[in-house]
C-alpha cells in the first residue's frame, strides 16, 4: 500500500490547500511562477495522480498538467498560477502571502484569483483518481503561467496535447457561467518631440503637450466606442493607463518622448486586425491635423471569444449550480484564457466561485463556505461531462 501523503504539507482539503497555494507568492511581474507549479506537480504525485511540468518557451516559468483517467470525451479545468503583484504589504490587514483563514474567508493575493479555483481543480481531480469504481472520460487540469501579462502558458500546454474536447476555467464568476469575454489589447504609443532648455522652451517641441493632443483624440475615440455594446459583455473602451515622459535626471529640460499606455476593451464581434487599424487612423490624424509624430508598439494582446449563451456545456452548469447563481446569459468584462480553447474549437465556459470584484485587491478574499460549495459542484460537472452527455 502506498504511503499516505503528508496532510499538512499536501493538504486534500480545498480550503487548506488554496490557503497553502496563496502562500507561495507567484507574483507576474516578475513571473515567478516555477515554485507553485513545482507545488503543485509534487502535490500530485504524492496523492498518486499522474503529472508533470511542461516548460513555456523561452521562459523558467513551467507550467503544471495533471491527467486522471483515459478515453474519451476530455475535460480541461483550467486555471493560473500566477497572481498580481501585492505591492505594500503594510496597506493590508491581513500578510497578502499568509493565507490566513478569518472571519469565514481565506485572505491574501490569489484567493479569489485564482489558487482557489486551482486547489478546486487539483482536489476534485484527486478525488476522481480515489474513486472505487471505473469512471469514463479523461480529465485534464491546467495550472498555467503567465495568464495576467499574456505569456502563452495555456496554449503550451494545449499546443503539447493537453487539449480536450471542453473546457472549465475556474476564474472567479460567483457561480455565474460565463460564455463570452471581453479582449484587451494594449499599445505603447510614442510620441516625439525635441528637446530644448527648459529655460527657452520655444526652441524645442515639448512631447508632453504634443501628447496632449493624441490624448484628445483617445478620448474622442473612447465616447465613441462606448456606444458599441455586447448585450453579455457591455461596452468597448478606450483607456489610458499609464504615463512617462523627460529623463528624470534633469529637470531643465524640455523632453524629447512621451510614452503611454492605450488599453483598448474588445467586443467579441470585433477583431483585432480592425482595432489596429482603428488605432493607426487616429494617429495619422495626429501627425496629419495636429502635426504629432508618434510610434506604436502592441504590448499585449487578448483575443475576445465566445460561445452560444446556450450550448448545452453551459446549460449543464448552470443546471448544476441551480439558484446560487443568476441563470441568465452573461459575460465577463475581463479577459481569460477561454480564448485558447475558444479559439481550437473547444468549448469552454468561466465559472467559479468568488468574486471577480475581489481580484486585484488588497485584501483580496473569498468567502471559505463557497470554496467548500463549490467542490461538489464542480464533481457534480465533471460527472456529467464526462459521462458523455454532451452534445458538443
Amino acid at each position: 500500500m502506498a504511503e499516505e501523503p503528508d496532510t499538512d504539507e499536501f493538504p486534500d482539503d480545498v480550503v487548506e490547500l488554496a490557503a497553502h497555494l496563496v502562500r507561495i507568492a507567484s507574483e507576474n511581474p516578475p513571473g515567478n511562477e516555477k515554485p507553485c507549479a513545482e507545488y503543485i506537480v509534487e502535490w500530485f504525485t504524492q496523492h498518486g495522480v499522474d503529472a508533470e511540468l511542461v516548460p513555456t518557451p523561452g521562459t523558467d516559468r513551467p507550467n503544471a498538467v495533471a491527467t486522471v483517467g483515459s478515453g474519451g470525451p476530455t475535460l480541461v479545468l483550467n486555471g493560473h498560477t500566477d497572481v498580481v503583484p501585492a505591492d505594500d504589504p503594510d496597506e493590508w490587514a491581513h500578510d497578502p502571502f499568509g493565507g490566513e483563514v478569518a472571519d469565514g474567508r481565506l485572505w491574501g493575493r490569489g484567493s479569489a484569483d485564482m489558487k482557489t479555483g486551482l486547489a478546486l481543480a487539483m482536489v476534485a481531480a484527486r478525488n476522481r483518481e480515489h474513486a472505487d469504481r471505473d469512471r469514463p472520460g479523461t480529465l485534464v487540469v491546467h495550472a498555467a503561467a503567465g495568464e495576467e501579462t499574456g505569456l502563452p502558458g495555456t496554449r503550451t500546454l494545449i499546443d503539447e496535447g493537453y487539449g480536450g474536447d471542453f473546457a472549465v476555467v475556474l476564474e472567479p464568476t460567483e457561480f455565474r457561467v460565463a460564455t463570452s469575454a471581453k479582449g484587451v489589447v494594449t499599445y505603447r504609443i510614442g510620441v516625439h518631440g525635441e528637446s530644448t532648455h527648459a529655460s527657452n522652451p520655444d526652441e524645442g517641441t515639448n512631447a508632453i503637450d504634443a501628447a496632449r493632443a493624441v490624448m484628445d483624440r483617445i478620448d474622442e475615440y473612447d465616447a465613441r466606442l462606448r456606444e458599441r455594446s455586447d448585450p453579455l459583455v457591455g461596452r468597448a473602451y478606450a483607456n489610458v493607463t499609464a504615463f512617462e515622459a523627460g529623463t528624470g535626471s534633469n529637470m531643465a529640460v524640455v523632453p524629447a518622448r512621451a510614452e503611454f499606455l492605450l488599453d483598448r476593451r474588445i467586443l467579441p464581434e470585433e477583431s483585432i486586425e480592425d482595432v489596429d487599424r482603428e488605432v493607426d487612423d487616429l494617429l495619422a490624424a495626429a501627425e496629419r491635423e495636429d502635426g504629432v509624430v508618434t510610434d506604436r508598439e502592441t504590448v499585449q494582446h487578448y483575443a475576445s471569444a465566445g460561445i452560444e449563451p446556450d450550448h448545452p456545456l453551459a446549460e449543464l452548469v448552470r443546471e448544476r449550480t441551480g439558484d446560487l447563481a443568476p441563470a441568465e446569459p452573461w459575460g465577463m468584462a475581463a479577459a481569460t484564457d477561454a480564448r485558447e480553447f475558444v479559439a481550437d474549437g473547444v468549448p469552454a465556459v468561466v465559472w467559479g466561485p468568488g468574486s471577480l470584484s475581489e481580484a486585484h485587491t488588497v485584501d483580496e478574499s473569498i468567502p471559505v463556505a463557497d470554496a467548500e460549495r463549490a467542490l461538489s459542484l464542480l464533481e457534480g460537472i465533471v460527472d456529467d461531462v464526462l459521462s458523455g452527455t454532451l452534445d458538443g
